[in-house]
C-alpha cells in the first residue's frame, strides 16, 4: 500500500474532497508517519527482535575517514558516514540501527555503544575483530576497530525503522526515487496495521472538522 493510497483512504473515510478542505495531503502525510511510529512502538516496544520486514528500510551510505569525533581525538583513524542517517524510531531495548552490512550484504560483527565510549573501546583481545559503532550528535554513524578492519569499508547498508520513510527512500539502495515519487512507493507498514492507522488519522481529523468556526474578530471583542 502506498502513502498516496493511505491518504486517499483517509479522505474517503472523512467524505471530503482534497481540494475543498483545509486538511491537506501534506498534513495527512505527516500524521501517517507519526501514527505509524506510535503503532510500531505500541506493538513492538518490548520485543524489537520481532519487527516484521515490512516496516524496515535498508539504506546505502558511503563512508569517509576522520581522526576525531566532534573534536575528541581517538586512538587512530575512524570511519563515518558521509551523510546524516535518517532519524530512527526509538523503542525500548533497541540501540542504534537494527542491522549493518557490508555493501556485498555480508554481515558485519558490530557492537553499538554510546558515542562517548567510542574512543576507548577495542582493546579487549577476545573481541579484537569486533567493529564498534555509535551515532554522534551530528546524526552520522562512526565506526572503529582495534584491527583496523573498518578502514577497508567504503560503504555500508543500514537497516532500520525510520521516522520519516520519505527521507529514507532517497537513500535506499538501488533507489527508484528518481523515477518514482516517495508517496507512490510501497509504504513501510504491515498490511494488518493499515486499517488501524487510517482510522486513527480519520478520528483525529474528524474532531478538527467538527470544531465550530470562530467568525468573531478578537480585536473587536477587546475594544468593546
Amino acid at each position: 500500500m502506498t502513502k498516496n493510497e493511505i491518504i486517499y483512504s483517509v479522505f474517503e473515510k472523512l467524505k471530503i474532497q482534497s481540494d475543498d478542505t483545509d486538511i491537506t495531503a501534506e498534513l495527512v502525510s505527516s500524521l501517517i508517519d507519526s501514527k505509524r511510529a506510535m503503532l510500531i512502538k505500541q506493538q513492538y516496544g518490548a520485543k524489537p527482535w520481532s519487527l516484521p520486514i515490512e516496516v524496515k528500510q535498508e539504506i546505502c551510505v558511503d563512508l569517509e575517514t576522520t581522526n576525531s569525533i566532534d573534536g575528541l581525538s581517538c586512538f587512530g583513524k575512524i570511519v563515518r558516514t558521509k551523510v546524516k542517517l535518517p532519524n530512527s524510531i526509538k523503542i525500548r531495548a533497541k540501540e542504534g540501527p537494527l542491522n549493518i552490512r557490508k555493501y556485498d550484504r555480508t554481515q558485519i560483527p558490530i557492537n553499538i555503544v554510546p558515542i562517548e565510549r567510542l574512543p576507548y573501546v577495542g582493546y579487549n583481545s577476545f573481541i579484537a575483530n569486533m567493529i564498534y559503532a555509535a551515532i554522534d550528535y551530528d546524526g552520522k554513524l562512526y565506526l572503529v576497530s582495534n584491527r583496523k578492519t573498518h578502514l577497508f569499508l567504503e560503504s555500508i547498508k543500514v537497516t532500520d525503522i525510520y521516522e520519516n520513510p520519505d527521507t529514507a527512500y532517497e537513500l535506499e539502495c538501488n533507489t527508484t526515487a528518481s523515477i518514482i515519487e516517495a508517496w507512490d512507493q510501497d509504504y513501510p507498514i504491515e498490511s494488518s496495521m493499515a486499517d488501524p492507522l487510517i482510522n486513527l488519522i480519520a478520528q483525529e481529523l474528524a474532531k478538527t472538522l467538527a470544531m465550530p468556526e470562530d467568525n468573531v474578530n478578537d480585536a473587536e471583542d477587546v475594544r468593546n
